[in-house]
Order: structure tokens, then C-alpha cells, then sequence
């Protein structure tokens, strides 16, 4: 019963962000008087923010073979948009650097996350942490900030 009452709220904010349609370019171009600095920190917020949604992506698209399917479909394609433009974005020279230094770390406590914890503690942490990622990673990247 709790999962239903996540992912209706999860709808929610999904319908509250996605007020505005999603471009296929990624317009982070138009800060190229920005520092280098900057600029490796926005473009260690877009991997960070695309290991993210794909894992998301995953969760969701896992939760598709189950009875609660139907709650699923539109944070699903939502999500499968925003890892599109995330790589999208990614491919663009500016920022297709590797990740830095400092961005390692959590990359691999991703990893190791996926890989040593059950699926379903996947799945629960995911779906606790999507308003988050929305909220958050996503509001920032789509912002510019």
C-alpha cells in the first residue's frame, strides 16, 4: 500500500516539473563565459544526475513487471526523456570530459550500492529518493545551476 501512496506522490511532482517540454539540445552552451571550474562542476552535476535517473530508469522499468504497472508508465517515460537528454548532453564536447576527482567517490558508492544491496532495498531507496532527484539534481541541471 505505501508504494502506491510514493508513486502518487511522485506523479504529482512528476506533473509539477514537467510543465515545461524537455529540448533534445543541451542549452548549457550559452555559459561558455564561465570558469573552467564552473564548468567541470556542471558537468560533474550531469553524470551524477544521469547515473541517477538511469538507475531510476531501472527501478522503474522493474516495477513495469509487477501489479503496480499502471502507476509506473508515466514517471517511466518521463524518466527514459530526461536519460535521453541527459545523454544527450553528455555527447556535447563541453561535456564529455571524464569524471573528476571528486565526483569518483559517489560514482562508486552508486556502483557498489547496486551491486551489494538487494533489489528491493534498490527499488525502496530509489523511490524515497526520487523527489529528490527531481527536486534536487534534475531542477538544478535544467536550471543551470
Amino acid at each position: 500500500m505505501e508504494i502506491p501512496i510514493r508513486l502518487a506522490a511522485m506523479m504529482v511532482l512528476l506533473v509539477t516539473v514537467t510543465a515545461h517540454p524537455h529540448r533534445r539540445h543541451c542549452h548549457m552552451s550559452r555559459y561558455r563565459s564561465v570558469s573552467p571550474s564552473d564548468i567541470r562542476a556542471a558537468s560533474d552535476r550531469i553524470i551524477l544526475t544521469l547515473e541517477r535517473v538511469t538507475m531510476a530508469v531501472d527501478v522503474l522499468t522493474n516495477i513495469t513487471e509487477s501489479p503496480l504497472s499502471e502507476f509506473v508508465s508515466q514517471p517511466l517515460e518521463f524518466f527514459r526523456s530526461l536519460e535521453d537528454d541527459l545523454k544527450h548532453c553528455r555527447k556535447s564536447p563541453l561535456y564529455s570530459d571524464p569524471p573528476s576527482q571528486q565526483l569518483m567517490p559517489w560514482l562508486n558508492h552508486l556502483k557498489h550500492f547496486r551491486e551489494r544491496v538487494s533489489s528491493q532495498c534498490v527499488q525502496d531507496a530509489m523511490l524515497l529518493s526520487l523527489t529528490q532527484l527531481l527536486i534536487e539534481d534534475v531542477m538544478c541541471w535544467a536550471n543551470k545551476e
